[in-house]
């Protein structure tokens, strides 16, 4: 997967993580997307970092969870379809 297929899903990149702000030895970014409205009860997918990107290519897992890695954009949308469609929002919760 590129980097461009993140930004065409709508996946946000990060702000530049440096070293004074990491204590590694360069600098990376890597890309996220949320699902749900509550800042307790969010979804969120995250990529890996460009570094690792460099190597290996992107990938994207559910943060927090190393259960699911995704490396195909066509099933990372799909999945992104499903998840967007299905999100519940706050009115639906009441």
């Amino acid at each position: 997967m590129t980097e461009k297929d993140l930004i065409e899903l709508g996946f946000e990149r990060s702000e530049d993580q440096t070293p004074e702000m990491t204590g590694c030895d360069y600098t990376y970014h890597y890309y996220t997307l949320d699902f749900g409205d509550d800042i307790y009860d969010r979804w969120c997918l995250i990529s890996n970092s460009s570094d690792e990107a460099g190597k290996d290519g992107w990938d994207v897992r559910i943060f927090s969870s190393d259960v699911f890695i995704f490396t195909n954009r066509y099933q990372l949308e799909k999945l992104i379809e499903v998840l967007k469609y299905n999100v519940v929002t706050d009115e639906q919760s009441r």
